[in-house]
């Protein structure tokens, strides 16, 4: 299985990073291939959607077109974020504006919508400051409504998991960091 995970935090040693290593060790040792996007690498760095003329605008680019091989090429895509105003960071969020377009991950036809990445799994780890009680009802919100909402709506991906991890400021002890880690790899050994 081909692994894309996507990581959208500015720290270069953060939790999120550690979620990141985690889930490719685990799926590495498996036998999968995995490739990994930090958003925040220059070398990943996209302008903000533009839409002043979409058709002249909007075209590819060298970054896109590199993002787009890679999911293309992956049977799972994971997303890594912090949970910021109640949503994920902008960077994150405009990585599917300019990447997930019409013409790549769906298309419209006389038929109706085309789902372009039908079969792709997704899985999403957030950490988050607030209490587990408020992402009980946050993460149904981003599942069915929001990012989860759209990937499966129109690209036909499958959002397998999101997990969040909450109370993150009271829980930066090895312990509960450890155990946390844990819960990922678990994660990362479902088929």
């Amino acid at each position: 299985m081909n692994t894309l995970i996507v990581k959208a935090h500015p720290s270069t040693w953060g939790f999120t990073h550690k979620i990141a290593d985690t889930y490719k060790k685990t799926r590495e040792e498996q036998g999968s291939e995995v490739r990994v996007i930090d958003l925040f690498d220059e070398k990943y760095a996209q302008p903000f959607l533009c839409f002043e003329d979409i058709k002249k605008d909007c075209g590819p680019t060298e970054t896109k077109t590199m993002i787009q091989n890679d999911i293309t090429w992956s049977d799972e895509m994971i997303f890594i974020s912090p949970v910021w105003q109640m949503g994920v960071p902008a960077i994150l969020k405009n990585f599917f504006d300019v990447n997930f377009t019409a013409g790549f991950a769906f298309k419209y036809t006389k038929d109706g919508l085309v789902k372009m990445l039908e079969g792709k799994r997704v899985r999403f780890f957030l950490t988050a400051d607030g209490p587990r009680w408020l992402y009980w009802i946050y993460n149904p919100i981003l599942h069915f409504l929001t990012l989860g909402g759209f990937l499966h709506s129109y690209t036909g991906t499958k959002i397998s998991s999101i997990t969040t991890f909450s109370n993150m400021f009271h829980n930066r002890n090895d312990q509960a960091r450890e155990k946390m880690l844990k819960k990922v790899k678990k994660i990362a050994l479902k088929k």
